[in-house]
């Protein structure tokens, strides 16, 4: 069981599921309904939080969670085969983009163990991999819309 706090809802899980909702949707070359795509992030952020609540072996969430966000953009109106495509492929750049992050902070002498027990802390600490995370969905988004021209 991982602990998670109430307020990593909001500073690293609803940020984290709109950007892979948006990722999905690029790469499924759907267009947003800005309605779906709050609220099926919004979902997605709780079943996240609530899966890792869970007590079982670390790693388990993960697919738990890799499978109920492939059901839950599938519901929303994305196909299942893209909804599965672009739901492996996001959680391969979120994996990607926090390994980069702890590399970061790692070369910065932060200590992740002692820094992460703070949630405040440990989702601002989180934030770089946010923003590499999105840099790689707009890299994406860029050579997509390339290949449409």
């Amino acid at each position: 069981m991982l602990q998670l706090n109430w307020i990593e809802i909001f500073l690293r899980n609803i940020p984290e599921m709109l950007l892979i909702v948006w990722g999905i949707h690029i790469l499924a070359r759907k267009s947003i309904n800005m309605k779906v795509y709050l609220i099926s992030s919004i979902i997605m952020a709780l079943v996240n939080f609530f899966v890792r609540m869970l007590p079982i072996y670390f790693g388990v969430h993960t697919l738990i969670i890799v499978i109920l966000t492939i059901c839950i953009i599938a519901i929303s109106g994305i196909p299942t085969g893209k909804a599965i495509y672009g739901t492996l492929l996001m959680f391969l750049i979120l994996s990607l983009s926090e390994f980069i992050n702890v590399a970061i902070l790692n070369l910065l002498n932060i200590n992740i163990n002692s820094e992460f027990t703070n949630p405040i802390i440990k989702s601002v600490l989180g934030i770089p991999s946010l923003i590499i995370m999105s840099l790689f969905v707009l890299t994406i988004r860029y050579y997509i819309k390339g290949k449409k021209d």
